[in-house]
C-alpha cells in the first residue's frame, strides 16, 4: 500500500481513477454517438427532432464544427492535466507538483527578494526596531496577515481575544515576553466550577468579583461578603490564580480589580465564566514565520502599547509588586529568583493545572532512590505548588499530594515525563502552567518540586 496515501486502502486509489477513467470514455463516447446528423443538401428543408412546445419546433441541425473541435480541445486538456498533475488517485503526476512544494518556492523567492531587509532589523533591538517607520509598516502588514483574525485591525481585541493596546499584561509586555508569546504561542484555561460551587456558591464569588472593581450599586454586598470566602478557600482557591485580593498572578490569573475584562465584566458574563469556565488558545507561530519576522511581529506589537518607546513597570510586575521572570531591559539580572510566594500557586478559578506536570521534591533523597536535584522540592511545593495539588484541592483533574490513586497512572509515565510536562506546561483535561505559572523558578526548583510530590503519593523518585 502507498504509505504516502491519505487512503485507507488501494480500493479507494483505484476507485478513483476507475471513475475518471470511464467518465472521459464516456463523455467522448457521447459526442462522438450525437455527432451523425449530416448537412443538408442544398435547398432541402431542415428536419426538426419532434419536440414540440405551443407551437414552437426544435430543428435538428448538427452541431458546430467549432464547437465540437472545442470539446475535443477540452477532453485532450483534461487527459494532459492529469498527465502532467496530481489527480488520478495517488499518481503524482509527471511533474510531480504539490501545493506544498509551490508555497515553499513562492517563500523562498520573497526570501529572497525581502530577506536582507527583515534581517536588518532582526539585528536590532525590538525598541529599536519599533522606532523605524520602515520596520512599523513591515510589521503592520504581517500583523494584518496574521493577527487581526483574532485581535482585530486596530489590535483592540474582541470578547475573548486580548487588546494589544493597553498596558494589561498577563503573561508579560517586555519585548522577551512578547516574542516568546509570539513564538512558543499561549494556553489559558478557567476552569468549570458551577459543578463544585453550584448556582448560589457562583453568584456569591461572581458579586465578590465585582466588587473589586465595580461601585456598590453594581453588585449585592451580601452575596459578595459571602463569594469573598470562596475566593479565598476551599473548593475554589481562587486566590491562587488571582491573587489574595484579586490583583492577579502573573503568567496565571488576570488582574480583577482593573475592569479590564476578556470574556466581559457584566454579572451575567462573570456568572458564565465561573460557571463554564473557558479555554483560550494562543497558537504558537515558531516553524511558520521565521525569526526575522517574528521580530518584526514583536516589535510592532510591543509598538502599539509603548508610544513613547519606554519600559513601563506593568510590563514585568505582577499586581504584588514581585518581579516577573522578564524585566525591563534597563534592569540588572538577579542572582537567583526565588519561589513565588502561595498566591502565584496554580489556580482552580482559572486554571485547572494539568494532569501530569507538578512541582514538587525534597533536598536529600530517600534510601535506595535516586539522588534528588539540590533544590528544596518542599519549600517550592508550600510557596507555590499547594494551591492546586495540597490534599485537600478540588481542582479538577489535578492530582493532590498524598492520594496516590491520583498519582499513580501519571508515575508510571516516568520521571523524565514529567519533569518535562512540568517545567514546560501542559494541557490535556486540566491544565499546568509552564514553571505552575512562575518562570522565575529555575528548572532544578521544579525538578525538585516533582519529586517531593511524587515520593509523598507513593512514587520514588
Amino acid at each position: 500500500m502507498n504509505t504516502t496515501s491519505h487512503f485507507t486502502s488501494d480500493f479507494w486509489n483505484y476507485y478513483i481513477i476507475g471513475i475518471i477513467v470511464l467518465s472521459f470514455i464516456g463523455l467522448i463516447w457521447l459526442l462522438l454517438s450525437q455527432n451523425k446528423v449530416k448537412p443538408l443538401p442544398k435547398g432541402e428543408d431542415v428536419k426538426t427532432t419532434g419536440h414540440d412546445w405551443d407551437g414552437i419546433e426544435e430543428y435538428n441541425n448538427p452541431m458546430p464544427r467549432w464547437w465540437f473541435y472545442l470539446y475535443i480541445l477540452t477532453w485532450l486538456f483534461g487527459i494532459g492535466y492529469l498527465a502532467l498533475y496530481p489527480g488520478l488517485g495517488d499518481f503524482k503526476g509527471l511533474r510531480n507538483w504539490t501545493s506544498v512544494g509551490e508555497y515553499r518556492a513562492e517563500v523562498d523567492a520573497a526570501k529572497a527578494k525581502y530577506g536582507t531587509i527583515y534581517a536588518k532589523y532582526g539585528k536590532m533591538s525590538v525598541e529599536d526596531t519599533a522606532k523605524q517607520p520602515e520596520a512599523r509598516t513591515i510589521g503592520k502588514n504581517l500583523f494584518d496577515t496574521y493577527c487581526i483574525q483574532c485581535h482585530g485591525s486596530d489590535a483592540k481585541g474582541s470578547r475573548g481575544f486580548p487588546n494589544l493596546t493597553d498596558a494589561d499584561w498577563l503573561y508579560g509586555g517586555t519585548p522577551e515576553k512578547i516574542q516568546e508569546t509570539i513564538t512558543k504561542g499561549r494556553t489559558g484555561i478557567m476552569a468549570s466550577w458551577g459543578p463544585k460551587l453550584g448556582e448560589e456558591g457562583v453568584k456569591d464569588v461572581a458579586n465578590y468579583v465585582l466588587s473589586l472593581s465595580k461601585p456598590e450599586e453594581q453588585y449585592d454586598a451580601e452575596r459578595a461578603e459571602r463569594g469573598k470566602v470562596l475566593f479565598n478557600g476551599p473548593p475554589a482557591n481562587c486566590f491562587t490564580c488571582h491573587g489574595d485580593k484579586g490583583q492577579g498572578v502573573r503568567g496565571l490569573g488576570p488582574n480583577l480589580t482593573d475592569d479590564v475584562w476578556l470574556w466581559g465584566g457584566t454579572q451575567k458574563a462573570i456568572i458564565e465564566t465561573v460557571t463554564n469556565g473557558h479555554h483560550n488558545q494562543m497558537p504558537a507561530w515558531e516553524g511558520f514565520l521565521d525569526k526575522d519576522k517574528i521580530h518584526l511581529l514583536t516589535a510592532y506589537v510591543w509598538g502599539l502599547s509603548h508610544k513613547d518607546g519606554k519600559a513601563l513597570k506593568t510590563d514585568s510586575e505582577n499586581e504584588l509588586g514581585k518581579k516577573a521572570a522578564a524585566v525591563a531591559a534597563a534592569e540588572p539580572k538577579k542572582a537567583e529568583p526565588a519561589p513565588a510566594p502561595a498566591a502565584a500557586a496554580p489556580e482552580a478559578a482559572a486554571s485547572a493545572p494539568a494532569s501530569e506536570s507538578k512541582p514538587a521534591e525534597t533536598a536529600a533523597a530517600k534510601p535506595g532512590q535516586a539522588a534528588a536535584p539540590a533544590a528544596d522540592g518542599k519549600k517550592v511545593f508550600d510557596g507555590l505548588c499547594f494551591g492546586c495539588h495540597g490534599a485537600n484541592s478540588a481542582i479538577p483533574d489535578t492530582p493532590r499530594i498524598t492520594h496516590k490513586d491520583e498519582w499513580a497512572p501519571r508515575i508510571k509515565k516516568g520521571k523524565d515525563t514529567l519533569f518535562k510536562h512540568a517545567i514546560e506546561g501542559f494541557t490535556d483535561k486540566g491544565m499546568m502552567p509552564a514553571k505552575g505559572g512562575n518562570t522565575a523558578l529555575s528548572d532544578d526548583e521544579v525538578k525538585a518540586a516533582v519529586v517531593y510530590m511524587v515520593n509523598e503519593s507513593g512514587g520514588k523518585f
